[in-house]
């Protein structure tokens, strides 16, 4: 028995050791010319996989149209300068809009979406399309959907180009790469943290009977409690760990996984349960032990006398 109360808080750390997820690597950029330089410039730090995606867009329509602006286009036709200064007006109009497409086709990746399924259209798209008409954006998307624009090898493209004030290069810098979109998962619980979650709980709810019958007993238990209260805490880490890297993304409120936020809170609960338990058997005041010998002092009316008495008894 003693052998296996000292394993159990090796098991316990093992276990919530093994729960943690690796870090997902999310080193892919915006854009492919300029990556999260517009992010750094104004948050002084990279984005990360939290970070809201609608923010992540905008930040960089932004910056590539104060960077458009300020560059040297002395070169360039009047009338090139004024359709240049009118589509940078259009992207900041689309910036300020922010409805931007979603990454519908791919799970693994950021990749341009010219047109999504929802009929979102993209920064350069818009540009086209408030140019041009949004039959030419449609026929563009049919053949370029999730191409990089510096690789679409397109005559009505390069044709808008030509005519845009813009070159190629800074078009490719407008345009986004979108990360995937997020999936609406409410029964979603990955293995890992399922079988951490089982078994902790598990363990702390058999933990939590003993305290709770030696408390009753008033027999304390150090080793029980000293456990106790190792697991309970290590099962609170894991739930609020876990309830923390679901929270929702702030663009889009449907993506929580409700079952997850939910295992987390049970785990929460049930590893406080147990360090409450655990701490209030191991400073609880025990019980006396029977005593052996004890004595009672007792009357009792005879005729017009009150008779007293003392009773004395020893356990043997």
């Amino acid at each position: 028995m003693k052998k296996i109360i000292s394993i159990l808080p090796v098991c316990a750390i093992s276990i919530l050791i093994f729960s943690f997820d690796k870090g997902v690597n999310n080193n892919q950029t915006i854009n492919p010319f300029l990556g999260d330089i517009s992010f750094v410039s104004k948050f002084g730090h990279p984005p990360n996989k939290n970070t809201d995606e609608n923010l992540r867009i905008k930040t960089h329509l932004e910056y590539v149209e104060t960077r458009l602006r300020k560059k040297d286009i002395s070169h360039l036709t009047e009338q090139l300068k004024e359709k240049r200064l009118q589509l940078l007006n259009l992207l900041r109009k689309y910036s300020q809009a922010g409805v931007f497409p979603r990454n519908y086709d791919y799970e693994e990746c950021r990749k341009p979406c010219f047109i999504d399924k929802d009929k979102r259209i993209c920064a350069v798209g818009y540009l086209i399309e408030k140019t041009t008409g949004r039959q030419t954006a449609e026929n563009i998307n049919n053949k370029h959907k999730s191409d990089e624009l510096s690789a679409m090898n397109d005559k009505t493209v390069q044709n808008w180009i030509k005519h845009s004030g813009l070159t190629k290069e800074e078009c490719a810098m407008i345009q986004p790469m979108y990360g995937p979109a997020p999936v609406y998962t409410y029964n979603h619980i990955s293995a890992r943290y399922g079988i951490s979650s089982s078994t902790l709980g598990g363990i702390n709810l058999s933990l939590n009977a003993i305290n709770a019958i030696q408390i009753a007993k008033g027999k304390g238990g150090k080793a029980i409690s000293k456990i106790g209260l190792i697991t309970g805490a290590g099962q609170v880490v894991l739930g609020i760990t876990n309830f923390s890297k679901n929270a929702p993304p702030t663009w889009n409120r449907n993506t929580r996984n409700e079952s997850q936020r939910i295992l987390s809170m049970l785990n929460i609960s049930i590893g406080t349960s147990t360090m409450l338990l655990s701490g209030w058997n191991l400073i609880a005041k025990k019980k006396a032990k029977d005593k052996i010998t004890t004595w009672n002092i007792y009357s009792y009316p005879d005729r017009n006398k009150m008779i007293v008495g003392l009773n004395l008894t020893r356990k043997l």
